[in-house]
């Protein structure tokens, strides 16, 4: 289509900035501008329309709409009648950029900064200039993903590079029940369609993803927690294969072992003090090898390097008391020196709070012994507390195995090995290396709300360390996949936050490694800053929380005020997108995943009659 055969709707007025203002011919009064090839409106503000400026078309968005008395309005006989008690309709819009010929193709720029002259003509914009104004970039036109369609004319196909949308992060932002989980499952399936080597791990907080994935193959689906009774459809414990064909009824419990969250992990995931109980929990872990279980539940170390005729066994207790004082500072410094050998497999969990006590509460003699002193135990004492609660709280000993029992080949790499294992069962293993799935569905309907920040983000404390000690080349690309973030990544500055920030290094330094994060959210305002300044897409629903909006508006490059006003007032279903991925901020409508997650609103009309 050229310009020159399309009817002009108006005419330039005025230029005051980038503001644009456009008197409306009598003919086209606001309703609806149209042509033969194509229906484009300019009947409301967030419209577009094209306005000529000689070898390029400015692209601008409609803001406002008015009448305009007549004494203001240029009155020639071009574009309006010599009456001057009829006021003329007006639009007022900013550039978002212009189109141009190269050659054979039709391209859009992006700026600002390009205006037309006073008196250029004002006209609709074809289906095949929405396309280009829309489209992707020329080298991405082989990778693209379908998202939906314009939401003003429902005609134009909204598309995404992959690149451009997974390479930087992605945050998809949107109240409950507006269509989050149906954006993220279609995006998912979309990927996998067009991509068939593409690793897809998803954080399934409320258990919902897996019917999205019914039919499909290589889809694995994780349950964290220990195994319900006989009678359910599981599959067991650990690695077994997945199902040819995904039918959302087999899926594989897991529980973490404690040591697989790492030496570093586990002391972010306990919170010592740094003075007193650091010390003693470092010194815990380090000897953690040099323990094992004994009978009444008791936790003992023994002479077992060189093997004496007779064991020589010391119990470490958790509390405070007198006996077997005499002994007790030369077995620390055997533990503390590695003079004692390891066990051919972990301990139980509660043997860190044996460790902790004993290390933190000894008090020195003036002969060089030590003693087990209760002042200095009660420096340590909220520690084996947090241990002890852990143990004996069902929520959090349902989904880790607290009780040990694996073993443990090598002591210089004990730590490194749990930690790769665990890396390589949920996250999946190196480039190179056999895999039996490529969507992994962690179904984290197990973990308790206020044990979802320490666990959640241990998980991905033990995925970034694998990350970057694996290094650019071993890192297969992986998409995470992370639903109702807001619930483990939290601001580190906020009052509930936590130590666990390991996932605004995989936020700021993952794509180096070809690790992409897709951040689902209700709430941005809860969510890491971090995080969410460095995505460079937003995928936003509609948001109504003030606090909400702020948070995207600070987050986003130089904040587009017009296009934060709109997502408040979106219907459900649509979405404004924007970032990198996107020539300018688009509103369209998110095509409907299938099959669908497991996320429709409940029928209580139905079910209550």
């Amino acid at each position: 289509m050229s310009i020159e055969t399309v009817d002009s709707i108006g005419y330039v007025v005025a230029l005051e900035g980038t503001k644009i203002r456009v008197n409306l011919l009598e003919g086209h009064k606001g309703q609806l501008a149209s042509h033969r090839r194509g229906v484009s409106s300019v009947s409301q503000p967030g419209d577009l329309i094209g306005l000529d400026a000689g070898t390029n078309l400015v692209i601008a968005r409609v803001t406002d709409m008015a009448f305009v008395d007549p004494d203001k309005a240029h009155t020639s006989n071009v574009g309006t009648m010599n009456v001057t008690d009829t006021p003329l309709r007006q639009l007022i819009a900013y550039t978002v950029g212009y189109v141009f010929q190269d050659d054979n193709t039709r391209k859009f720029i992006s700026e600002s900064w390009k205006l037309p002259a006073l008196g250029s003509k004002a006209i609709p914009l074809s289906s095949d200039y929405l396309e280009t104004i829309y489209g992707v970039n020329e080298d991405e036109k082989d990778s693209t993903i379908e998202l939906g369609r314009d939401s003003r004319t429902k005609t134009t196909r909204i598309n995404a590079g992959l690149n451009s949308l997974l390479s930087r992060h992605l945050a998809v932002l949107g109240s409950t029940g507006y269509g989050k989980s149906n954006f993220n499952a279609l995006l998912s399936q979309r990927i996998r369609e067009k991509f068939t080597k593409s690793r897809l791990v998803i954080f399934d907080i409320n258990g919902e993803y897996a019917d999205a994935f019914i039919g499909q193959k290589r889809v694995k689906e994780t349950i964290l927690g220990s195994i319900p009774p006989p009678s359910t459809n599981s599959t067991g414990f650990g690695p077994v294969p997945p199902p040819i064909i995904f039918d959302g009824k087999q899926s594989t419990y897991h529980q973490i072992p404690y040591q697989a969250f790492g030496y570093a992990g586990l002391i972010k995931l306990l919170r010592p003090s740094d003075k007193t109980q650091l010390p003693a929990l470092r010194n815990a872990l380090k000897s953690l090898h040099m323990v094992c279980n004994g009978s009444n539940n008791s936790i003992l170390t023994a002479e077992t390097l060189p093997p004496p005729a007779t064991p020589i066994w010391f119990e470490l207790v958790d509390d405070c008391r007198q006996e077997g004082q005499e002994h007790l500072s030369q077995w620390l410094r055997k533990l503390r020196s590695n003079a004692l050998g390891h066990f051919p497999t972990w301990p139980p969990f509660k043997a860190l709070a044996n460790l902790v006590a004993e290390f933190g509460c000894q008090a020195f003699t003036p002969n060089g012994t030590s003693k087990r002193d209760a002042f200095s135990y009660g420096n340590v004492l909220p520690l084996v507390k947090i241990i002890q609660q852990l143990v004996d709280d069902p929520r959090f000993n349902n989904v880790v195995n607290l009780y040990g029992g694996q073993a443990i080949t090598n002591p210089a790499t004990m730590w490194n090995e749990e930690v790769e294992s665990e890396v390589d069962y949920i996250f999946g293993k190196q480039s190179g290396e056999p895999q039996d799935w490529d969507v992994h569905i962690i179904n984290l309907k197990n973990i308790a709300d206020d044990h979802a920040p320490m666990i959640l983000g241990s998980l991905l404390e033990m995925y970034s360390d694998v990350l970057f000690k694996r290094g650019q080349d071993k890192n297969y690309p992986t998409m995470l996949l992370l639903e109702e973030a807001h619930h483990y990544l939290r601001d580190p500055f906020a009052e509930e936050g936590t130590q666990l920030k390991a996932y605004e290094r995989l936020a700021k330094e993952g794509r180096k490694f070809n690790c992409s994060l897709l951040v689902s959210t209700q709430r941005p305002s809860e969510l890491s800053s971090t995080v969410l300044a460095m995505c460079s897409n937003w995928i936003s629903l509609r948001l109504t929380n003030e606090r909400d909006i702020n948070a995207l508006r600070h987050a986003i490059e130089n904040g587009n005020e017009h296009t934060l006003s709109e997502i408040s007032g979106l219907p459900r279903g649509d979405a404004i997108g924007f970032g990198s991925a996107f020539n300018i901020p688009v509103r369209f409508t998110i095509d409907k995943a299938e099959p669908s997650p497991k996320s429709s609103d409940a029928a209580f009309a139905s079910i209550w009659s």
